[in-house]
């Protein structure tokens, strides 16, 4: 949703995208939105968590997930791996097959994942806890499948690596920190320092069906 991601002050809200916002202030917010693509968000008087369920219910609702189904059985095969390196290199390699829209909105929604993630200890909102609030937004799996069931957990670990490390991913930088390159991904990234700007998001609301009007990059 344009400019969603970069209007509220949400860096330190406590429990952003965890605790629901106003049903109606958001419903409002999504109709306006539909109706008028180049509304700005700064100028409407909204709380915080509207605007976040707002950005999550734009994900919820779009025909296919963010992250193509195709692709899921490799992303959980990537998280069984015990070698941490080994597992992020397998993983940034399964990003870039990505369509080329949908690859620039995840990059655009991880890095803001992780900027909230380094105000964890105003907005209690760790990359684990934000992954999962979002990685059944991104996926979308079926819940009444038992196979999906049985990889809830490694769906997120998914999520939360590419939270903590989108640096590593999407912006040329080095793994960030961690005391040990095995198991559990480390709860902070630093390197991540880029400002993000205004993603454009041309009707319709589908990241398969979007004009390629995006820039190369739409972060600095």
């Amino acid at each position: 949703m344009r400019n969603i991601v970069c209007v509220f002050a949400g860096l330190t809200t406590e429990g952003v995208y965890r605790v629901s916002g106003n049903k109606t202030d958001q419903d409002n917010l999504q109709k306006q939105f539909d109706q008028d693509h180049s509304i700005d968000f700064g100028e409407m008087d909204l709380a915080v968590n509207a605007v976040a369920g707002a950005l999550k219910a734009f994900f919820a609702d779009l025909p296919d997930p963010l992250i193509p189904y195709s692709l899921h059985p490799e992303l959980v095969e990537a998280a069984k791996l015990m070698d941490y390196i080994e597992r992020l290199e397998v993983l940034r390699e399964i990003v870039k097959k990505f369509p080329p829209i949908n690859y620039q909105i995840f990059k655009y929604i991880i890095t803001h994942l992780n900027r909230v993630s380094q105000h964890s200890k105003t907005t209690l909102m760790t990359a684990d806890n934000l992954s999962i609030c979002f990685w059944p937004t991104l996926m979308r799996p079926d819940f009444e499948n038992r196979d999906t069931l049985s990889t809830t957990k490694l769906n997120q670990a998914v999520i939360e690596t590419f939270i903590v490390q989108s640096d590593y991913f999407f912006h040329g930088g080095d793994v960030a920190e961690s005391s040990s390159n095995e198991g559990t991904p480390p709860p902070h990234c630093h390197n991540m320092v880029e400002a993000l700007l205004p993603l454009q998001l041309p009707p319709p609301l589908q990241p398969q069906q979007i004009q390629h009007t995006l820039p190369p990059d739409p972060l600095i």
